[in-house]
């Protein structure tokens, strides 16, 4: 585990650092262009429901994994078995779509699936060889990476989410959206003047505020059905 994490660690530097020494062919230029806002929007989009999957899966499983002795099969496991894989790739491709030129979407893709597909593959195996049949009989039933098209019309049944399981990933997601927010800025601020900049930040509140107004619902929602 701990290597791992400093392998990721180290990969993730070099990435800055790639950033860093070659922004000017990275970043986009500071020209307005049509498809900017709809690359913005479905960024965001991105950003919140990657969070949205990262906060109910790692919620719903330390609950119900019993320190790791039960396996995990309902919630958001029983729409996708790696929901949190899928989050950080929701995540990082929103980010991207959001900050850096679109062909560095293809980049960032295989940069997850050189990390991420290897440690779901030894993950799954180990599960494999801990709760045999019923892993087994888990993996008939539900997909390993991405979701059916069908469950995404059933989100509330899949996305448990509680305030105290926000509290963990509230300051990853502050981190973020303060970044993006400060580099939309930066760009507004360059195009078209300081006038912008307010409107800017009403802008991202009233994303962030409708993104907690959606886990509420997801909160109230499963209220209700247990």
């Amino acid at each position: 585990m701990k290597m791992r994490i400093r392998i990721q660690g180290i990969l993730i530097f070099a990435s800055v650092l790639l950033t860093l020494v070659l922004y000017k062919l990275i970043l986009p230029s500071w020209k307005y262009h049509p498809t900017d806002e709809l690359f913005d929007a479905l960024g965001i989009g991105l950003i919140l429901f990657g969070f949205l999957f990262r906060v109910s899966s790692r919620g719903y499983k330390e609950e119900m994994s019993s320190n790791g002795f039960k396996l995990v099969t309902g919630g958001p496991y029983k729409m996708v078995r790696n929901p949190m894989y899928l989050g950080t790739l929701l995540i990082g491709s929103g980010v991207v779509l959001m900050i850096f030129r679109l062909w560095m979407l293809f980049i960032f893709l295989a940069v997850y699936l050189m990390i991420y597909i290897p440690q779901i593959n030894k993950e799954d195996k180990i599960l494999k060889d801990k709760f045999k049949d019923d892993y087994y009989n888990y993996c008939r039933s539900t997909p390993k990476y991405f979701p059916s098209f069908s469950s995404l019309f059933n989100l509330n049944y899949y996305l448990k989410v509680k305030f105290s399981w926000v509290k963990k990933e509230a300051i990853s997601l502050a981190m973020v959206m303060a970044t993006i927010i400060a580099i939309e800025v930066f760009e507004d601020i360059k195009l078209f003047g300081y006038p912008n900049f307010i409107n800017e930040i009403f802008e991202f509140l009233f994303i962030f505020t409708l993104f907690l107004a959606i886990i509420r619902i997801f909160f109230y929602a499963n209220i209700l059905r247990d």
